[in-house]
């Protein structure tokens, strides 16, 4: 299957806004993949919940721009989305007390989906997407 980076970017725009919400709803349950069993603690769940509404609203702001077809607006939204998402694997690395597996795991997300966004945003600011 042969995918351009806007598919991939309005594809994680919609990822994201899901994720967001699970978050919010469900945080132990969508929290485990970052922090694993920790993400039970009522503590956890605090920090899920604002994770999740930032996601959200990161998400819905890059989909309202692409709909929109406004490539200025569009390039920043997805350039917050990479900055979220670097901010998000550097803490993700450096959490010693986080299981491997919830590390490696979050880290290739958060990675990945930085990485997206930032090619998404360099072709929107460039006038190529």
């Amino acid at each position: 299957m042969d995918m351009d980076v806007a598919t991939l970017a309005r594809a994680q725009s919609q990822n994201r806004v899901l994720i967001g919400a699970g978050l919010m709803v469900l945080p132990g349950l969508f929290g485990r993949a970052w922090v694993g069993s920790a993400a039970l603690d009522d503590r956890a769940s605090v920090l899920a919940r604002s994770l999740g509404a930032r996601d959200l609203a990161l998400g819905v702001a890059g989909l309202v721009a692409l709909r929109d077809g406004d490539r200025r607006w569009a390039s920043r939204a997805f350039a917050a989305q990479a900055f979220a998402d670097g901010v998000d694997l550097v803490a993700i690395v450096a959490g010693r007390r986080v299981p491997l597996g919830s590390r490696l795991v979050g880290g290739v997300m958060a990675g990945g989906s930085a990485a997206v966004a930032a090619a998404y945003a360099r072709r929107l600011a460039a006038g190529e997407a």
